[in-house]
């Protein structure tokens, strides 16, 4: 459907309907070499078949002789409105100033497709015309609302990267650590969308909003690692504390997962393909989040250690600077 915008009343209004109609794109239906369209036009020709008298008239304001007249339209119009069941309004605004052109469409293309060929059409009529319609307008209204949810994740990201940057530098004197958290959970975001498209699973407003999921898994195995780590690298080398984090906090971490996917993962049997595609991001995005702390973080705390440039015995906290009040100090061993 399309919406016109101008003097109606011009003499080459309908002849310009009729051109912005022919080659239409793919996913508008077609008669010959014109749209499958309804509009002024469609009631000038049906009228004119039903009704001799409205023929005749047509054939004196018709200088090309193909059926659409293209001299003194008012008083087309006004004999269109004068039959009965009259649907003159459907098509014209009152002021004679708007039109509308209704096109039929491929039921099975995508509303994405859809709404590019009408805004082609909509150029292609050379005037003030307007997409609109079903397609166009869930169209739009979920490219809106996709990229709110884009920047939402992009803020969420931020956000808490900064709250571990500061629960870090609070608990553990190491800020940098927060940096290092984050990793894994923009590495599982990744690979959930990569799954998506892999699975032909738009990213659609509804698709984009699990994308949250990872980010609150991932936050809760990284820190668990993270913080394992921190207390190990205290006490051991490095190659003695990863090992004791990913064996000791992993198996827990491996039970949680295990536990959350039997639960959601039945959602993927589920009749209703907006619960089933539900259930398998979610799933993905458990699996996804418990992977990226077992396998990629470890090798993020490996560059952050040697970054930070530890001795070989551990470090301590230094908060002596702040205004908290706090000092966690753990006392080495003497020899």
């Amino acid at each position: 459907m399309g919406s016109v915008a101008g003097d109606i009343r011009k003499d080459s209004h309908l002849e310009a309907r009729r051109r912005g109609s022919r080659d239409p794109p793919a996913t508008v239906r077609r008669e010959g070499r014109y749209a499958d369209a309804e509009s002024v036009v469609t009631l000038v020709q049906q009228q004119a078949a039903a009704d001799s008298e409205f023929r005749r008239l047509v054939a004196r304001h018709d200088r090309d002789d193909n059926g659409i007249p293209d001299d003194d339209l008012p008083e087309i119009y006004a004999a269109l409105e004068s039959t009965p069941d009259s649907q003159l309004d459907r098509f014209l605004s009152d002021d004679r100033r708007g039109a509308q052109v209704v096109y039929t469409v491929d039921e099975s293309a995508a509303n994405a497709e859809v709404t590019a060929d009408a805004r082609t059409l909509a150029v292609d009529f050379r005037a003030d015309a307007s997409p609109t319609g079903f397609a166009v307008i869930f169209e739009e209204a979920g490219s809106l609302i996709l990229r709110t949810v884009v920047q939402s994740l992009a803020i969420t990201l931020v956000g808490s990267a900064l709250f571990l940057v500061f629960i870090y530098w609070v608990l553990e004197g190491r800020p940098s650590l927060g940096i290092a958290n984050t990793v894994p959970i923009a590495v599982a975001v990744a690979l959930v969308v990569a799954s998506m498209r892999y699975a032909d699973v738009d990213f659609n407003a509804v698709n984009g909003s699990i994308l949250a999921i990872p980010v609150g898994l991932g936050i809760d195995y990284s820190v668990h690692v993270v913080h394992r780590f921190a207390d190990e690298r205290r006490e051991r080398d490095l190659d003695a504390a990863l090992r004791r984090t990913v064996v000791g906090t992993g198996g827990a971490l491996t039970g949680s997962m295990l536990t959350t996917i039997s639960g959601v993962g039945v959602l993927v049997l589920a009749l209703n393909p907006v619960i089933g595609v539900f259930g398998l991001l979610t799933a993905l995005s458990v699996v996804y989040a418990y992977l990226a702390s077992m396998f990629v973080l470890p090798s993020v705390l490996v560059v952050w250690d040697r970054l930070v440039d530890h001795e070989s015995g551990s470090f301590t906290p230094d908060l002596s600077e702040t205004d908290l009040g706090w000092r966690p100090v753990r006392e080495e061993a003497e020899d």
